[in-house]
């Protein structure tokens, strides 16, 4: 039986992804469905000095584009209002939480290499999320969440806060972020990267870095009903937690992720007999995935609950 909508629930009712596999929401699931894999040899940037070479390229979008990020999030917004259904709506009350880990990096990655700079409006962080809601007219809350590998996810539930507390009545959520010299090398010197990415594999060894968008429409139900909106999906809770352990590494007891699942379940108003279905961080690294492996024992039961990783397209 289907969830009675409690008062100012966030729904889902569009959705837009560019990715290595291929721009568009359908193009992405074909790829993932049919196991494709976009893995190849680094163009974007001379990369002999690296091993591994392999990353996962937008190859549409030129390499030189000074805001690659927010080029990748204005191509997924507009797949996703139209989806949504939502181009001739008003947006005065459209608000824009879109996570990044690199932002305007490439603005640093010039300065280095003593190129021209690019314009001021895409040098910092929170650019690609002042760029969405300038050319898309969105006048609600924007906000730019940076943490990691979960700040897409995070954006998510910031949007889903916005609509529940009656800041927005419609927010564009999601993440993204190119593929950058700096953090490749990073990785590369941490030796935290791997030819192939393998989640949860005996053989793992390490990630493969890409880059990409994927934005969702965060709306308040009752503004979707009246729209007469299609309904893909409901966000019936969201959890956040910090391991705040060590630097890089995770809690290897999962305490964090822990926390996170049974505080969303907590916010859901679901027991962990509810869910049928987990899609993991999975990073394909030695204590990545044994630590997301516990979490999901201890919340779950070990073996009950099918778990997937898509990082290994």
């Amino acid at each position: 039986m289907p969830l009675p909508h409690p008062p100012r629930a966030a729904v889902i009712t569009g959705l837009g992804v560019v990715s290595p596999l291929g721009s568009g929401a359908p193009a992405f699931w074909d790829g993932l469905v049919a196991g494709r894999t976009a893995v190849a040899p680094i163009t974007a940037f001379p990369a002999a000095d690296l091993e591994p070479r392999n990353a996962a390229e937008v190859r549409d979008v030129p390499a030189d584009d000074p805001d690659r990020a927010g080029t990748f999030a204005l191509r997924a917004a507009g797949e996703a209002l139209a989806h949504a259904d939502l181009d001739g709506v008003g947006r005065g009350r459209m608000g824009v939480a879109l996570g990044t880990t690199l932002g305007g990096m490439r603005l640093f990655e010039r300065w280095m290499a003593r190129e021209p700079m690019p314009p001021p409006e895409h040098v910092p962080y929170y650019a690609p999320a002042v760029r969405l809601a300038r050319t898309l007219g969105c006048r609600g809350p924007v906000a730019t969440p940076q943490l990691a590998c979960a700040s897409g996810t995070h954006a998510i539930a910031l949007a889903a806060g916005w609509v529940r507390q009656g800041r927005a009545d419609v927010v564009l959520a999601g993440g993204t972020d190119f593929l950058c010299r700096f953090v490749v090398a990073g990785f590369n010197c941490l030796r935290a990267t791997a030819e192939r990415a393998r989640p949860f594999d005996v053989t793992r060894r390490g990630l493969v870095l890409g880059e990409g968008a994927a934005i969702v429409v965060v709306e308040e139900a009752g503004h979707a009903a009246r729209r007469g909106a299609r309904l893909l999906a409901r966000l019936a809770g969201v959890g956040c937690a910090a391991d705040a352990t060590h630097m890089t590494a995770p809690d290897r007891e999962g305490g964090g992720a822990t926390r996170a699942l049974l505080a969303a379940l907590d916010d859901a108003g679901l027991t962990p007999a509810a869910v049928d279905f987990v899609s993991a961080h999975g990073t394909g690294t030695p204590y990545n995935d044994a630590m997301e492996a516990v979490a999901l024992a201890r919340v779950f039961g070990a073996g009950r609950v099918p778990v997937n990783s898509i990082k290994g397209a």
